[in-house]
């Protein structure tokens, strides 16, 4: 992707996509020197993974089928409760492709991280279909 700054972004664009190069070759790596029980688990964890952003993805679109319904109400806690039941869908969705709760502070960091993300999703999502309603 070309901008238009000068030197300084040229270069680091140059930087990043050298940086994102040199991870990608070094999971390769680790992923073929791991043993069939470390690379079972990884594809794994990949694919749980995958099936949660395909779910909190998914999820939010799916209040375009009753939207209309919540507007009329016109009050604000109907927004909060349709966002707060999404996002404890995600929960609950990643509580089960894991198998439990996460395991250890970095665990739950990423698994609070993830679910902070799925919400500020939600809220986009569904401030958009909202406006679309109208």
């Amino acid at each position: 992707m070309e901008t238009k700054g000068g030197l300084l972004s040229r270069l680091s664009e140059r930087i990043l996509g050298y940086v994102a190069l040199a991870a990608l070759v070094a999971g390769g790596i680790a992923l073929y020197q791991a043993g069939p029980a470390g690379r079972a688990a990884l594809w794994e964890a990949i694919w749980r993974t995958v099936a949660w952003f395909v779910i909190a993805a998914v999820l939010p679109w799916i209040s375009q089928l009753f939207i209309r319904r919540l507007l009329e109400v016109g009050e604000n806690w109907v927004g909060v409760v349709l966002i707060a039941s999404l996002t404890l869908v995600n929960a609950v969705a990643g509580l089960l492709l894991i198998g439990g709760w996460p395991a250890g502070g970095w665990a739950w960091l990423g698994a609070l991280a993830l679910l902070a993300l799925a919400g500020t999703y939600n809220y986009f999502v569904c401030e958009y279909l909202a406006e679309r309603s109208q």
